[in-house]
């Protein structure tokens, strides 16, 4: 009985590994924002852009952000459409399906900080 619980865990875990570092942080931040989680929202951002957050508003702007999915009825799927990076920075570029049958298409431009992807903006 073991078994089968064991081969979802592995092809989850190969579908994770799949998607890249940069993916992961674009993702977390949105879910984050998405569910009202500002601090956790807050972690997926590079110490520059956290000063630049706090001069322009602190979480207040993080708060609005995700009242925008949410007045959209929530995020449906988030698709990567493209990505590149170089060196210790990239720019992935998404496309949000909203519960509410819209879609937007967003950026956002990472950096490499201290071992781990971080966005800029």
């Amino acid at each position: 009985m073991k078994l089968p619980y064991v081969v979802v865990l592995m092809l989850f875990t190969l579908l994770i590994g799949c998607s890249g570092e940069q993916d992961k942080v674009v993702i977390g931040y949105c879910k984050a924002l998405e569910s009202g989680k500002l601090d956790e929202a807050a972690s997926f951002l590079s110490r520059d852009a956290k000063i630049m957050l706090e001069k322009a508003g602190g979480k207040s702007l993080l708060a609005e952000a995700g009242l925008g999915f949410k007045q959209r009825k929530g995020i449906d799927e988030i698709k990567i459409t493209q990505k590149k990076v170089t060196g210790g920075s990239a720019i992935v570029d998404l496309v949000y399906k909203f519960k509410d049958g819209s879609t937007v298409g967003d950026n956002f431009p990472l950096v490499k900080e201290n071992g781990s992807w971080k966005i800029t903006r």
